[in-house]
């Protein structure tokens, strides 16, 4: 190239860089008030946030591109320090002060800053560094009778650092045990961890409130051949508890002797026999060698050595909420009640109501994660009408309880509900962090945000989940609202996420969540379905290698629960180290290879 043209090409990078240096001053100015709101410790980051926030408002590909050729930085790992690279970019293209290198003294954020503020705020919110990784491990925790003491060693021993406890499930009795048992057991093998409890949120789930009469089925154990390997095993009681028990006459189980049998004719008109084993804790043992379905008031047939001894029939069993089978076409209604005046029209019960108004014809209705999608028509006086789209199976099966989905709406949930109240208190004294669910809008940060803060406990953590389509429109300021606190950091629950935004989406977003956590110097934990398939039977499948092998570029990494949770903490630490040799955030990291110095 030229010379003439070689200082030409010089002088529209750095008109270029110019104009974006004016851009960030802009965007800082415009977002002052949120800026000077935050805690002092925080302001760095939230004006590097802004700087990011402007930078991002330009479509610069073809900058990064100009920059790249010429072997300059092309802005493309600036997230931390955006002023301090546009800064050291100009300096190597202005007369005088080619190949300068030193930032600005009084530039606040460099890389070299921007870095110790990133892993100081992972060590308040995480605790001490674990010494083989930089990245931590999450775990969730299973019901608290699977929580003893030889699950917690394993899963500490193979790396966990932190564990998450649902607080959608199980109650404070059952959560102290779990954070006991957990919390006892790494002291014992001096580790450091920490607990978390997830808030459950505004988990909006569709109701069915028809019942029906329950059917128990009862099966066999089978090989792949057909053929059984196990008998159907049951419990005689005097009055259904759960499970696979039948109720009976109580005056008959004193008296049943092993050898017994009870015959029936089956729901599905099929002759059963029940052959007595012996007595069990809580009721009498029986065995059928074939599997049943059974209903109240079945009549039971009572013989010992082929003498009848006498007749009787199934107890009472609870009824249960019914299920719909709906598929592409088919409409429903949503309403408070979860009645509806045409029986061709079901309706479902949706916990608030009030909150249908807001749901706009042609907006999406997601039940039981995307397994049915369907769009609102319109309000009725019975409810909000809706027709499917799409259905996994034709058609799907809908049970009681599924959540349900409006990832288009703009629905106002900013609210602690009971549940969120009793969680919080617990993780207040029990805990040393919450997770927020279901992040919507910057009001949601503050309301936990105060709260806690309230409680006058610091050091207590509070991770912002982000899983919903409110939560990327209204990013910006749900971050600069979370610098308001201490310490703090981002979810990317990629499961809610994937539901509300489109699986095909889910990829781009992840990675801007990942870009805007180092813009404003916050951890970032990487969540759901990470070795799945490890933990629920102990051997992975490719794609989730490498979606771990991914994961490493966030603070931290979450497991969800299963049998073989131990074996996936292992193996996820094992490919974080590994990794963390090669790759750092976004950076490649040139270790010596094997491959490259051939045979030997």
């Amino acid at each position: 190239m030229p010379a003439q043209s070689a200082a030409e090409h010089a002088d529209a990078l750095r008109a270029s860089l110019l104009e974006l240096t004016r851009a960030i001053a802009d965007e800082e100015a415009a977002q002052r008030a949120k800026i000077d709101a935050v805690l002092p410790k925080h302001r760095p980051s939230a004006v590097n946030l802004a700087h990011y926030l402007a930078l991002r408002k330009h479509d610069i590909h073809r900058l990064q591109l100009e920059l790249a050729a010429v072997g300059l930085s092309s802005l493309g790992r600036c997230e931390g320090h955006v002023r301090d690279t546009l800064l050291r970019l100009l300096a190597w293209l202005t007369d005088g002060h080619r190949g300068a290198i030193a930032a600005d003294p009084s530039e606040p954020l460099d890389w070299a800053k921007s870095e110790s503020i990133l892993h100081a705020n992972t060590r308040t919110l995480f605790g001490p560094r674990p010494p083989d990784r930089h990245v931590y491990i999450m775990v969730t925790a299973p019901d608290a009778a699977q929580a003893n003491a030889r699950w917690a060693d394993a899963l500490i021993k193979a790396g966990a650092n932190l564990l998450r406890i649902n607080g959608a499930h199980e109650s404070p009795r059952e959560w102290k045990a779990i954070a006991s048992t957990f919390k006892s057991r790494a002291a014992g093998l001096d580790k450091p961890v920490r607990v978390i409890v997830d808030l459950p949120g505004p988990k909006l789930r569709a109701e069915i409130r028809e019942i029906e009469d329950a059917v128990l089925h009862l099966p066999r154990r089978k090989d792949r051949f057909g053929r059984t390997v196990a008998t159907t095993q049951v419990l005689l009681v005097a009055e259904y508890a759960g499970g696979a028990q039948i109720p009976v006459p109580p005056e008959w189980l004193a008296q049943f002797q092993p050898g017994d049998t009870l015959e029936l004719m089956d729901s599905g008109a099929r002759e059963r026999a029940l052959v007595v084993r012996g007595p069990a804790e809580s009721g009498i043992v029986a065995e059928c060698d074939r599997s049943l379905y059974v209903t109240p008031g079945l009549e039971l047939v009572w013989r010992r050595g082929g003498e009848l001894m006498a007749e009787g029939r199934v107890g009472m069993l609870p009824r249960q909420p019914g299920e719909l089978r709906l598929a592409a076409g088919d409409a429903f209604l949503l309403n408070g009640d979860g009645r509806g005046p045409d029986p061709a029209t079901p309706a479902l019960a949706f916990p608030e109501p009030q909150l249908l108004a807001q749901v706009r014809p042609g907006e999406r209705v997601i039940l039981d994660d995307g397994k049915l999608v369907a769009v609102a028509e319109g309000a009725r006086p019975d409810g909000l009408l809706c027709r499917v789209q799409y259905a996994l199976k034709a058609p799907t099966r809908l049970r009681s309880g599924k959540g349900i989905a409006f990832p288009d709406s703009e629905l106002s949930l900013h609210q602690i509900g009971p549940q969120d109240e009793v969680a919080l208190d617990f993780a207040l004294e029990h805990a040393d962090g919450a997770g927020v669910s279901f992040v919507n809008a910057p009001q949601d940060v503050a309301l936990i945000g105060e709260r806690i803060r309230q409680a006058g406990k610091p050091g207590f953590g509070m991770i912002l989940k982000l899983e919903t389509r409110g939560a990327m429109r209204h990013l910006a300021g749900i971050l600069f609202e979370a610098l308001k606190y201490d310490p703090v950091g981002l979810m990317i629950a990629r499961g809610d996420l994937a539901v509300e935004l489109s699986f095909e989406r889910l990829a781009e977003m992840q990675e801007e969540l990942l870009w805007f956590g180092e813009a404003c110097h916050l951890p970032v934990v990487w969540a759901t379905q990470v070795l799945d398939t490890v933990a629920h039977t102990g051997v992975p499948t490719r794609a989730e290698v490498t979606d771990a092998a991914m994961s490493m570029r966030a603070e931290c990494v979450m497991l969800n629960k299963g049998p073989y949770v131990a074996a996936a903490t292992r193996m996820l630490a094992d490919i974080i180290r590994k990794m963390e040799a090669h790759q750092y955030k976004k950076r490649s990291l040139f270790r010596q290879l094997a491959v490259a110095r051939g045979p030997r």
